[in-house]
C-alpha cells in the first residue's frame, strides 16, 4: 500500500487531511501519527515523485510451510539444496542462485539486495515516458471512455512485469482511485489464478510486489479452457471464452482495461493476437521487445496496418465461416525495448506449480503446518454421481475410465449449462457436452470417490464457493506439485494415501 506524493516530473505538497486519509483506509493504528505526518511532509516538500510505504509483516501459511518443509527429512532436492557446496557440475547452482542457507530461489532476481543494483530491473526514459502518457490519459478521459490497454509481446520480452508496473502506477496517483480491471488472456502464465482459465479480474486496489502465487485473486468471471496452449482446432473455443469475458465486463464500470496476452509470436499465436485485436478493439496498444541483441523469440511488429492487412487470419476465418471483412482498429501502437534479463527463466512449469500451491495453502492453518493433504476432512465436500458431470479436456479417453483418471487429481469446478450434461447411466455421473462453455469458479482435488454411494469427495480450499453452484468437475492440464503427493504421506501414522502406492528414486509410482 503506498501513497503518492507527486508526479513523475513535478513537485507537490501533501496536507495533513491525505496522510490521515491514507492511514484510515488502510486502518493503519500508530502511536504518534503527528511525527509521521510532519516527516512526510517535509520529505514531501524536497522529493519529486516520492512514495510512502506501509510495511506489515507478511503472514501466509504457504510460507510458513516452507519453512516447516525446510526442517524435515523430506527435503526436496531442487528446492532445498543441501550438501551440495563442493558440487562443481550442479547445473541447478548456476541457474537457480542460492544463499548462505542452503535454499534455492524460486525467482531469482526479485526482491531486494543489499549488496548491488545487478539484481533490479531499470526501464528506460521510453518505458517510463509512454506510462506517464498513459496515466495521463487515464486522469484526463472522461467517464463513458474507459482506456484499454492491450499488451502483447514474444516470450520473455517482459510482459507480466511491465503490467505490474504499469499497475502500481496506476494506484499511486493521488488525484484518482482508479478502477481497475485485468481480461487475463494467458492461459500458460496467468497473472491472478492458476494457469489455464481465461479470467477477468476486477477491483485491483492492492500494489503488486512479487510473482503470481504471491497475489492470486478470486476472478470475477473465469472460464476453463483447460491447457497452456491454443491447439488449431481450439481457437475457436479460446476466442469464445475470451469474447464471453469481455462482453461480462462490459456492463460494469471501470477507468482502465488491462489486457494480458500469450507470448506466442508466431503461426497460431498471430492468428490468435489479430483476432483478440479485432475483438477487444484497444486504445493502446504496448507491444514489448527485448533489447537484448541474443533474443530469440521474434514477433512482427502489431500495428494498426498489420492488425488489418495480415492474411494470417484468413484460413481461419475460411474455414469457421467468418467474415473476412476487418475492422480498422487506429489504436495508439508502442513498441518498447525492455532491459536484458540478467536470468534466463526455463522452468515456467515451476511458476505454474507455485500458484497451484498459493492456491491450496488456503487451507492451512499454522497451527497444523504440512499435515497430510488426506486429513483435511474439514474442506471435503460430498458431491453425488447424479448432481454432477465429470470431463477431461484436450485427451481422448473411453468415458469408463474418467473416474479413475479424475482420482486423487487437481480438478475445476465448474458450472456449465444443464442442458450440456447427458447421463449415460444412472450409476455413473453425467458426461459434457463438448461444445460447452465452461465457467471455472474455483480448484479442488479429488480425495476419492465411493463407488458404492456413488459419491466423490473433493477437497475445496475456497469455502466461498457454494457446493450447489458446482454441476462439473473437469481435468485439464495441470503441473500438479509432486509435493502434492510426497508430503501427503503421513509420517505420523506411516502409511500411504490412497492414490500413492509407493516412491522410488523420488517418483511417484
Amino acid at each position: 500500500m503506498s501513497i503518492e506524493t507527486a508526479s513523475y516530473f513535478s513537485r507537490s505538497l501533501l496536507h495533513e487531511n491525505q496522510i490521515l486519509s491514507f492511514f484510515n483506509d488502510y486502518h493503519i493504528d500508530l502511536p504518534l501519527p503527528e511525527i509521521y505526518i510532519e516527516f512526510i511532509q517535509k520529505l514531501a516538500k524536497f522529493h519529486h515523485g516520492l512514495s510512502v510505504f506501509f510495511i506489515e509483516q507478511l503472514e501466509t501459511t504457504w510460507i510458513e510451510s516452507m519453512k516447516e518443509f525446510n526442517n524435515t527429512n523430506l527435503s526436496n532436492q531442487w528446492l532445498f539444496n543441501y550438501n551440495n557446496k563442493d558440487d562443481d557440475d550442479d547445473d541447478d547452482n548456476d541457474e537457480q542462485g542460492e544463499n548462505t542457507h542452503g535454499f534455492k530461489q524460486l525467482w531469482p532476481g526479485l526482491g531486494a539486495f543489499n549488496d548491488s543494483y545487478y539484481h533490479s530491473i531499470f526501464y528506460s526514459n521510453e518505458i517510463c515516458s509512454k506510462t506517464d502518457e498513459i496515466i495521463s490519459r487515464l486522469l484526463n478521459r472522461t467517464i463513458n471512455n474507459p482506456l484499454i490497454i492491450f499488451v502483447c509481446g514474444a516470450k520473455d520480452s517482459g510482459k507480466s512485469t511491465y503490467l505490474r508496473y504499469l499497475i502500481n502506477k496506476c494506484l499511486s496517483q493521488i488525484n484518482i482511485h482508479p478502477k481497475i480491471t485485468f481480461l487475463d488472456c494467458d492461459i500458460g502464465q496467468s497473472e491472478f489464478t492458476p494457469s489455464g482459465s481465461i479470467s477477468l479480474i476486477n477491483n485491483i486496489t492492492e500494489p503488486l510486489f512479487g510473482p503470481s502465487a504471491s497475489h492470486l485473486k478470486k476472478p470475477l468471471k473465469s472460464f476453463y479452457f483447460g491447457n497452456i496452449k491454443v491447439e488449431n482446432d481450439k481457437i475457436l473455443n479460446y476466442l469464445n471464452y475470451v469474447k464471453l469475458s469481455y462482453d461480462y465486463i462490459k456492463s460494469y464500470q471501470y477507468d482502465i482495461l488491462l489486457v494480458n496476452t500469450m507470448g506466442w509470436g508466431s503461426d497460431t499465436g498471430l492468428i490468435i493476437m489479430k483476432e483478440l485485436i479485432d475483438l477487444i478493439k484497444p486504445t493502446n496498444l504496448i507491444q514489448l521487445r527485448s533489447s537484448s541483441p541474443y533474443f530469440r523469440h521474434i514477433m512482427p511488429d502489431i500495428n494498426p496496418q498489420w492488425s488489418l492487412n495480415a492474411s494470417i487470419s484468413n484460413i481461419y476465418r475460411q474455414i469457421n465461416n467468418i467474415s473476412l471483412n476487418y475492422s480498422y482498429n487506429n489504436y495508439d501502437y508502442n513498441l518498447l525495448l525492455t532491459p536484458i534479463r540478467q536470468y534466463n527463466y526455463k522452468k515456467s512449469n515451476l511458476t505454474r506449480q507455485s500458484c497451484i500451491w498459493s492456491y491450496f495453502s488456503q487451507i492451512e492453518t499454522k497451527q497444523l503446518i504440512l499435515k497430510p493433504l488426506i486429513d483435511y476432512i474439514n474442506y471435503i465436500e460430498i458431491l453425488q454421481f447424479e448432481k454432477i458431470g465429470i470431463g477431461l479436456l484436450h485427451r481422448q479417453i473411453e468415458a469408463k475410465y474418467l473416474l479413475q483418471v479424475l482420482n486423487g487429481s487437481i480438478v475445476a469446478l465448474c458450472k456449465v449449462n444443464h442442458t450440456m450434461l447427458y447421463h449415460t447411466s444412472s450409476s455413473f455421473p453425467a458426461l459434457i457436452d463438448e461444445h460447452a462453455n465452461v465457467e471455472c469458479l474455483g480448484f479442488g482435488f479429488i480425495r476419492s470417490i465411493d463407488m458404492i454411494r456413488r459419491e466423490i469427495h473433493v477437497i475445496i480450499p475456497d469455502r466461498s464457493i457454494s457446493k450447489t453452484m458446482i454441476n462439473s468437475l473437469i481435468k485439464g492440464y495441470d503441473d500438479c506439485p509432486d509435493e502434492f503427493y510426497f508430503m501427503s504421506i503421513d509420517r505420523w501414522r506411516g502409511y500411504m494415501p490412497p492414490y500413492v502406492t509407493g516412491i522410488f528414486n523420488n517418483s511417484t509410482i
